[in-house]
């Protein structure tokens, strides 16, 4: 990465994304080198991660939990809300068939990029759901990203037209259809409400997947997995999504009691799925997409409402509520303005300097020009944007998340054997 970007944005606090070894997108590469389904234009595996976690692994149980930072889950061990992880913490730091690694999400450090990520074992800026909200010239609107949808509206997705196949915009292939290829059974679980979704079908098709309702099903469902061995002797990848702590994080803040009883309910879901296995022929993984800055509402940045800056804009507003982009012909106008309205509220980030750092990830970044604007407006500290009225309503979040603060973009790798 070019230093002068890079440079001046850890002088100012911020982190940068490692995708050489570091990152979250090198946990997928992790998994296909595990079963012998990496290639050379694949990202390099976890550098730190310790190869006799992976002796005679034959099965990979990957766990998201959803807005789990480096830092939330450090306090919620302190707290004790989380006591079985606690115990797998313990067993990292002896070095007991357990290990903690100290990693970044990718950028914008947002969910709908970090899962594509985890799917594909590609960058943002090579499967292109970059962000949250993305303008998609294909459909000439802002879209919700996760369901390919309208982003004004909470429900509903292009894709509801038959006529439309959501993979046929999926950029990347997925590392299921990856594994399956190499004879390796692969499964989803998720919520049944994501089955149709379209990250689902334009990113894990090829897998088996086992929905949930209720979210203490997510451990059963797991459990059943590893217990009933429906791919016999064979090897097996299982992905299970929790999505509680970032739902509570965003209505409550991340160091709220409503986000502690969240970690409490995944930690009991795990210690029920994995805990008391002695150490066999499974490695699971306890990792995050993204951790939250706590955002004060009452601080909002109401660009929607700001009848200045809509003239200056090409398409309308989209990103993250920490990172705002701006499609736009005239730039400079644009970040005067900001400054204007808001003095030092803003970082602004040209585009193709975001490109050139590596920022958005590797590849050919055709698809970044399209979806992302000419500037970007990133924001810290307790700020966040309204970018987008969902049903005419404004969220007012006191956890945010796609800038580059530590809270942000910190994420922990928990692997042990079970």
């Amino acid at each position: 990465m070019p230093t002068a970007l890079v440079g001046d944005l850890r002088a100012r606090g911020f982190v940068i994304p490692d995708y050489d070894g570091g990152g979250l997108v090198n946990l997928p590469a992790t998994v296909l080198a595990a079963f012998g389904a990496r290639t050379a234009d694949d990202p390099p595996p976890l550098r730190a991660l310790d190869p006799g976690l992976l002796d005679g692994v034959r099965q990979i149980v990957v766990v998201l939990a959803d807005g789990l930072g480096w830092g939330q889950l450090e306090e919620l061990r302190a707290s004790g809300a989380v006591p079985f992880l606690g115990e797998i913490l313990d067993r990292a730091r002896r070095r007991d068939a357990a290990q903690l690694i100290a990693a970044t999400t990718i950028f914008p450090s947002t969910t709908a990029a970090a899962l594509a990520t985890l799917h594909t074992a590609r960058t943002p800026q090579e499967h292109g759901n970059i962000a949250y909200f993305c303008w998609l010239p294909e459909f000439r609107r802002v879209t919700q990203m996760l369901r390919w949808g309208p982003a004004q509206n909470r429900r509903g997705s292009y894709f509801d037209d038959a006529s439309l196949d959501p993979r046929r915009f999926a950029r990347v292939p997925s590392i299921h259809g990856r594994l399956v290829a190499r004879g390796v059974a692969s499964y989803v679980v998720e919520p049944d409400i994501f089955r149709n979704e379209a990250m689902t079908r334009m990113h894990s098709a090829e897998a088996r997947y086992l929905g949930y309702l209720l979210p203490t099903t997510m451990g059963v469902r797991v459990a059943q997995l590893l217990d009933a061995r429906p791919h016999g002797a064979g090897a097996a990848y299982v992905y299970a999504y929790w999505a509680g702590i970032d739902t509570a994080a965003h209505q409550h803040g991340p160091r709220s009691p409503e986000v502690a009883a969240e970690a409490a309910g995944l930690d009991l879901n795990l210690r029920r799925a994995l805990g008391g296995r002695p150490p066999g022929d499974t490695l699971a993984i306890l990792t995050a997409d993204h951790g939250h800055a706590a955002t004060d509402p009452e601080r909002l940045i109401d660009l929607v409402e700001d009848r200045d800056l809509a003239p200056l804009l090409r398409n309308p507003l989209a990103g993250e509520p920490r990172l705002v982009f701006l499609h736009t012909d005239h730039a400079a106008l644009v970040r005067e303005h900001l400054e204007e309205a808001w003095p030092g509220a803003f970082t602004f980030l040209d585009r193709e300097e975001l490109i050139a750092a590596g920022l958005f990830g590797r590849g050919d970044p055709a698809v970044v020009r399209e979806r992302v604007g000419e500037l970007c407006a990133m924001l810290d500290r307790d700020r966040a944007a309204s970018i987008v009225r969902v049903d005419g309503t404004t969220f007012r979040h006191r956890g945010s998340h796609g800038g580059m603060t530590g809270e942000e973009m910190r994420i922990p790798i928990l692997a042990w054997r079970v």
